[in-house]
């Protein structure tokens, strides 16, 4: 097999789970109030949605989680975490965001 094909493969494997865990993950919190619902999806969608690249092989991205993950218990205190960096910028966007929705949005 081609390894281009694998990591096509590896990726459309990946989101799909992530598309149909979603799903149950958005009808599951469908009755909170808009502030929990909005944190409980934000946290996936940004955990499971965000990738980085993979330093060992440009070009190629994994998602940011994984990335960290592997950098931490590989490399230690000598990683540049690169997925936590991305992870970091991805979290403070969607903390902005919720906020300014949750106060844009009308009163109920």
């Amino acid at each position: 097999m081609d390894s281009s094909f694998q990591y096509l493969l590896a990726w459309v494997v990946y989101l799909g789970f992530g598309v149909l865990f979603a799903t149950q993950l958005f009808a599951l919190t469908a009755a909170r109030s808009f502030f929990t619902k909005a944190m409980i999806r934000g946290h996936f969608i940004v955990l499971a949605f965000t990738p980085a690249e993979i330093a060992e092989f440009p070009g190629h991205y994994a998602p940011a989680v994984l990335t960290l993950m592997m950098d931490l218990l590989l490399r230690g205190a000598a990683t540049t975490l690169q997925g936590g960096v991305t992870l970091l910028v991805v979290y403070l966007a969607m903390l902005v965001s919720v906020g300014v929705f949750g106060f844009a949005r009308p009163s109920d």
